[in-house]
């Protein structure tokens, strides 16, 4: 089957929903408006066709100088001409409501393709009237189906939601066990957090304070790795880095600048501990990615993937912007070796029975079936 993504660039998470779609014979091509510095295209090319005159007119009154290209479509006659030629069965569109989603949305309309919208909001979330309408409109309108990677209660019940909405995991590689057995180095337990230098959010500063915290007590390491390809997140880069040496943790934390995806797999294995404080976090592939490795994970409770956390168990959700949390987290890992290898075993076991690319699948194949009455192998 021919399946077309469109989406505002190639992001990580989509790299093994492209992985299992290959494996199992699909042909699949990507459309983008634009494409990332530290992308993997190994495995499909993303094709970011000429923005149109008018598109450029647009951004340019209202976009103020912002680089996300929330305004970003093709030459209207050049991408029809592209979508008839390619003639996809299925088209996914990320963020249904932009510009470029929308024209992809009706193009695929026209060739009769199916539709499947992407968003990551909670399934189960209360939505006011306005927001339910809207979303039912687009739904009937394009007879599209319409997925999400979170659903906050696995016990909730659906009933008097649309029922063309689905809760679609977004899967990641899941680490053979045997790889995933790490004996804890003599250094002590090494923590890993992801995120982008330039996002305050992020919260680069509150886990630099809280390694802080506990450095005179505890054996560790850690790695923060980043993106840093421009100017604002260089001079961010270096706030942290100064940081660091304040605390005098310079000797105990390295950052990392653009690690290649296909690099990432080799700094999970590599680490016993996630760790992403983040505030206001849609949805981390990284948190699932670290579950794949078998890191036991602390992020916070305003993170969408928190939905796969349970205290204690494979992870820690603390409060959003508390060190006193972050702080007491880690502290219950590093202080008890067995406690953080149970935990290892129980995030590996979740990960292989949630988060996998059979789980992905086995959801997706519903879709098709449900929305569409296609049976896909």
């Amino acid at each position: 089957m021919k399946i077309l993504f469109v989406a505002p660039r190639f992001h990580t998470n989509q790299v093994q929903i492209i992985k299992i779609l290959l494996e199992k014979k699909h042909e699949v091509f990507f459309h983008v408006a634009c494409i990332g510095a530290t992308e993997d295209h190994s495995l499909v090319k993303p094709i970011c066709y000429k923005q149109s005159w008018l598109s450029r007119l647009i951004e340019k009154k209202f976009d103020k100088g912002q680089s996300n290209k929330r305004f970003y479509f093709p030459d209207i006659s050049a991408y029809w001409k592209a979508m008839k030629q390619l003639r996809p069965q299925i088209v996914v569109i990320r963020d249904p409501y932009k510009l470029f989603s929308q024209l992809a949305a009706f193009f695929a309309l026209l060739i009769k393709a199916r539709i499947i919208f992407y968003t990551q909001e909670d399934l189960l979330r209360s939505r006011s009237r306005k927001a339910l309408l809207k979303q039912k409109l687009t739904i009937n309108f394009f007879r599209a189906a319409w997925i999400t990677p979170i659903k906050s209660s696995n016990s909730r019940e659906e009933k008097g939601w649309h029922r063309y909405i689905y809760h679609v995991p977004l899967p990641v590689n899941i680490c053979p066990e045997d790889a995933c057995r790490k004996d804890i180095p003599n250094e002590g337990p090494k923590i890993l957090m992801i995120g982008k230098y330039h996002q305050e959010r992020k919260k680069h500063m509150l886990f630099l304070q809280a390694l802080d915290n506990l450095k005179n007590r505890y054996l560790f390491s850690a790695t923060i790795a980043g993106e840093c390809a421009n100017e604002e997140q260089l001079t961010r880069f270096m706030k942290i880095k100064a940081a660091a040496q304040d605390f005098e943790l310079d000797d105990r934390v390295e950052l990392k600048q653009n690690v290649p995806f296909n690099q990432m797999s080799t700094l999970y294995a590599s680490h016993n501990i996630f760790v992403l404080p983040a505030v206001n976090e849609p949805y981390s592939i990284s948190v699932n990615e670290a579950m794949g490795y078998g890191l036991p994970v602390i992020c916070t409770d305003t993170c969408g993937t928190k939905i796969n956390i349970y205290n204690g168990d494979n992870g820690f959700v603390i409060k959003s912007d508390s060190l006193e949390e972050l702080t007491t987290s880690l502290e219950s890992l590093l202080s008890n070796y067995r406690k953080l290898n149970q935990m290892r075993i129980k995030t590996l076991q979740y990960a292989r029975e949630y988060l996998s690319g059979d789980a992905f699948y086995l959801k997706f194949a519903r879709v098709t079936r449900e929305r569409f009455s296609i049976i896909i192998n």
